[in-house]
This record gives C-alpha cells, sequence and structure tokens, in this order.
C-alpha cells in the first residue's frame, strides 16, 4: 500500500530583504537573516559560509550563485550584499527580472566552510523599477503615486525615501512637527498633537502572517498610550477601528506581528501611535498575501512546490530524496526486498525509475521516522526524512487539514474511523476516477478545492 508523506514548514531562518540601488548596474540587495540552529538556539558572533542563490520560478533553477564569509551579531543576525560576493555562476546584472519571478535561497554552513547544511528559500515578492531597467538610482527613486486627491509628498532622511501624507479632513492645520515631518491636526496648538509613526517594512512574510516593522519617531505633545499596526482588506486607509493589534507605548522602533491574513488578498497595512491628543498613522504599505509558502529544496538537491491550506503549508509534491538532512543515505528497496519495522528502504513506484518524478519515492515507516519516536503535537517536531526546517506531520495535523476541508467531519480528532474525502480536495482530475454514480463529469469525484494538485 502507498504511503505518501507531506510536510509542514517551520523555518530556520527569518528573512529581511532591502534593496541597495547603485548608480549603474549591476544592482545589490541588503540582506539580513536570523540564524538559528536545529535546536532553534541562535548563532550568534559566529563566523558561517553562505552561498545566496537566486532560483527561477518558471525553471527552479538557479541562475545566479555566489558565496560569502560573514559574521553574526549577539543576536544571530546575519547581514551581506547579494551581487557582492563570490560568483560561482551567472551574471546578477543579466537576470530577466521582467518575465519571471524569482526566489533566494541560502545556504549556511555554520563552520565557516561550503559544508552548507541549512537551506531555506524566501519568495521575491517584487523587484525594484531599477532592477528591470538597470538605469540610475533617480529613476528607481521617482516619489510614490498619490491615493487620492490633496496627498502631499515629503523626504525623509532616516531611509533616503519619499513618503506621503495622506489629505486631512476639512477644518484641519497642516504644521510641522519638531522632527522636520508635515502632520494635519485638528488644532495647530502644541497641546494637542498626536505621535509621529512611520510604517517601516513587511517582512517575514507568509500567506497566513508577516511581521511589520515600525518606528515612532515622535511622542507628540504627551506620552504614548498605544502603538501597533492596523489592516485591512476593503479599506485602503485602515484605522484602529480596523483590525489592529498593539504593541506597546516605548518611542522608538518596534515590530508588529499579523497572523490572520488570507492567501491571495490584497492588504491595507500602516502603523499607529496613541496619546492624549488622538492617532497618529503610519504610510500605507500594500501587499497581495502569496498563496504559496515558497519552495523546499532537500539534500539531494530536489526541489519542491508548496501551496497554503488554511493556516498550514504542505509540500505539493511526494519527497524524491534518498538521503536525509544530515546526508546519510537511505537504502534502495526492489522487489522482493525483505522489510521490518526497523529496516530503512526507500522504493519506486512498480520498480520504474522514471516514475521517481511523477510519484515521487515511497518510503518504510523506520525510513520515515528516522529512529524518531511518534508524536500527537501540532506541529510534531519530527523531522524524520523532511529537509532541514520541515516535519513529518502527525496525526494532530492531518485532523486539522481534514477539517478544514470538510469543517466538521472530524471535530474529534478520532484515530479510526471515517475520515472524509480530502483527498479528492487534493487531486487532480485525471487521477480520481469513480466507477459507479458519476456527479462530477466525465466521471470524475474530485473536487480540487485546494489548489494542490496531486498526482500520486
Amino acid at each position: 500500500m502507498k504511503k505518501y508523506i507531506y510536510v509542514l514548514s517551520s523555518f530556520l531562518l527569518f528573512f529581511i530583504l532591502s534593496l541597495t540601488l547603485c548608480a549603474q548596474p549591476p544592482q545589490k540587495m541588503s540582506y539580513q537573516a536570523v540564524v538559528r540552529d536545529a535546536q532553534n538556539s541562535l548563532i550568534t558572533n559566529q563566523n558561517i559560509g553562505v552561498r545566496i542563490s537566486i532560483v527561477s520560478h518558471n525553471t527552479q533553477l538557479a541562475v545566479y550563485a555566489e558565496t560569502h564569509t560573514t559574521t553574526t551579531n549577539s543576536n544571530g543576525l546575519m547581514s551581506l550584499e547579494v551581487g557582492a560576493g563570490t560568483v560561482e555562476y551567472g551574471d546578477f546584472s543579466q537576470i530577466d527580472w521582467a518575465n519571471d519571478d524569482f526566489s533566494i535561497r541560502s545556504q549556511i554552513d555554520l563552520q565557516g566552510g561550503n559544508n552548507y547544511t541549512i537551506t531555506s528559500a524566501q519568495q521575491l515578492l517584487s523587484v525594484p523599477y531599477a532592477f528591470f531597467s538597470g538605469s540610475s538610482a533617480i529613476e528607481a527613486n521617482l516619489p510614490p503615486d498619490g491615493t487620492q486627491t490633496g496627498d502631499i509628498l515629503y523626504w525623509n532622511t532616516q531611509d533616503s525615501s519619499w513618503h506621503i501624507v495622506p489629505v486631512g479632513t476639512p477644518g484641519q492645520v497642516l504644521t510641522i512637527g519638531p522632527d522636520g515631518i508635515p502632520q494635519w491636526y485638528s488644532t495647530p496648538l502644541n497641546q494637542n498633537v498626536p505621535p509621529t509613526v512611520v510604517t517601516d517594512s513587511l517582512f517575514n512574510i507568509s500567506g497566513t502572517k508577516l511581521n511589520v516593522g515600525a518606528t515612532i519617531t515622535n511622542s507628540g505633545s504627551s506620552q504614548v498610550t498605544a502603538s501597533g499596526v492596523c489592516w485591512s482588506s476593503t479599506n485602503p486607509n485602515p484605522g484602529i477601528a480596523n483590525n489592529r493589534t498593539t504593541d506597546g507605548s516605548i518611542l522608538g522602533s518596534y515590530v508588529s506581528f499579523i497572523n490572520q491574513l488570507t492567501p491571495g488578498i490584497t492588504w491595507y497595512i500602516r502603523a499607529y501611535a496613541t496619546n492624549n491628543a488622538g492617532t497618529g498613522y503610519g504610510e500605507v504599505l500594500t501587499i497581495t498575501s502569496p498563496t504559496h509558502c515558497g519552495t523546499v529544496t532537500d539534500k539531494d538537491g530536489n526541489t519542491y512546490q508548496t501551496a497554503y491550506i488554511g493556516n498550514q503549508c504542505w509540500m505539493k509534491e511526494n519527497l524524491r530524496t534518498t538521503s536525509y538532512s544530515n546526508g546519510a543515505t537511505i537504502t534502495k528497496g526492489e522487489y522482493g526486498t525483505v522489510i521490518t519495522r526497523t529496516t530503512k528502504y526507500y522504493f519506486v513506484y512498480n520498480d520504474v525509475d522514471t516514475n521517481k518524478n511523477i510519484y515521487g519515492l515511497l518510503y518504510t515507516w523506520a525510513a520515515v521516522m528516522n529512529s524518531a519516536g511518534a508524536s500527537n503535537n501540532n506541529p510534531s517536531g519530527i523531522q524524520g526524512i523532511c529537509p532541514t526546517g520541515w516535519h513529518v506531520p502527525s496525526h494532530q495535523e492531518w485532523c486539522e487539514l481534514e477539517n478544514y476541508l470538510e469543517p466538521g467531519i472530524d471535530g474529534s480528532c478520532s484515530t479510526s474511523g471515517y475520515r472524509g474525502s480530502m483527498a479528492k480536495k487534493l487531486a487532480l482530475p485525471q487521477h480520481w476516477y469513480a466507477d459507479g454514480t458519476n456527479f462530477l463529469a466525465p466521471g470524475y469525484y474530485h473536487t480540487d478545492t485546494t489548489g494542490f494538485n496531486s498526482s500520486g
């Protein structure tokens, strides 16, 4: 009987990407990541080796790769410039940003060499105009378009970019605060000034959650009493009456966490800060949450697509690896191979090697678990055969998937009995044929509501 293994994501690296545009090509991207080991401990003040690859979404092949040697800081943060490393292959200035989507893949050797044991990838959700044109920074740093009549632009030297002051309401007065930033007030008197806040960036973006960086640059006429971010999918200027977080009352920078997004939806997000005079808002940042969670690469170099289903991220392909993430190999079994509960084998469907790329590989239970015991936690915490940062799903995680696809089908998460028809919601039509009554012509019971498109 086939037993297919799908895995959930638990990334060890959290990315912050910013863009440094040079006057002439090639351009560079500033890249930061918090580095943790397999035990989720920060790797601090340590020399590490890094390989950065730019991977084409169309071909799933790296079009550019370079290596770096860098040192993490006391917070486990590494910083480097993509485009300034030692080139392994490709030409950064010749990447066709306009006609393809790309992800950035990082591989890390915690010992500072090139024996990379940590691999992760993040989709590049946007690319600046200068990357398309290869033109000067003057072209790339054009002021942003306004969103409504009356919007005003000002230049912020802290991040060397233009920012929008949204149009005020009738009767308000535009004044310049002590930090030099213009803001609309109901009264220009200094005793009634709300805080000034900047929406800095969006990062660690997935289909269901992201982080927002913000900075309170001035507390206004009184102490800040609340701050955070607010967001909406319908209001282009979200306020505290919409969805919001509450992140304290300290002047300076803070990071807010949003975990209530829906994949594939456009969101309007901005920071806020409140004092006794009122609430000040930062610029609105707009993003469409991705419908997948990037790609994942195993120890053999196989790259897999992913999909969000509910709040979970699943691989859309069966594993094809013949190695564990530590490099240990798995023995190949063939027809007639005797297996036990403790033997670790992989098999190719029907003993035809070309089936590996169609259906993936079949593994014994011992090979999947890699000596780990069973887990009913959510997440399971069992890496087993999975690539670094991913894990074997537990019964509780399967139950969550079942109840998302068919709400209420398994409310008690029973380990026996009918488990619903979730396979129909995952399968391609040609792989789900019915020989009984057909209620989806031409003879398929499939519903494929997830975009998973399973072929195995």
